[in-house]
């Protein structure tokens, strides 16, 4: 569990930096990090499940829940709190 909150970290952490920088950016950089992202994320994820393969499905659960969830508090949170202001 604290491996996948770790790598959930480090995975919103870097998926945060990208997303920073393409927040005022065009709609199609900004689509296109945003796509790109969940892609990686998600190759990550399965890559990681399929190391754990071995392992009880508690674990695996437990793994993918913890990561999940920290790369959420370390992507889409501070992006909400400190987005852009535009007036539309």
């Amino acid at each position: 569990m604290v491996c996948g909150a770790a790598l959930g970290a480090l995975s919103g952490w870097g998926s945060r930096l990208a997303m920073k920088r393409a927040l005022n950016s065009s709609d199609k950089v900004f689509y296109l990090v945003f796509t790109t992202g969940i892609f990686i994320r998600l190759g990550l994820l399965t890559l990681l499940i399929c190391l754990l393969r071995h392992e009880k499905g508690i674990i695996i659960i437990s793994f993918t829940v913890s990561f999940i969830l920290v790369q959420m508090a370390f992507e889409a949170f501070p992006l909400k709190h400190n987005g852009i202001k535009r007036n539309s």
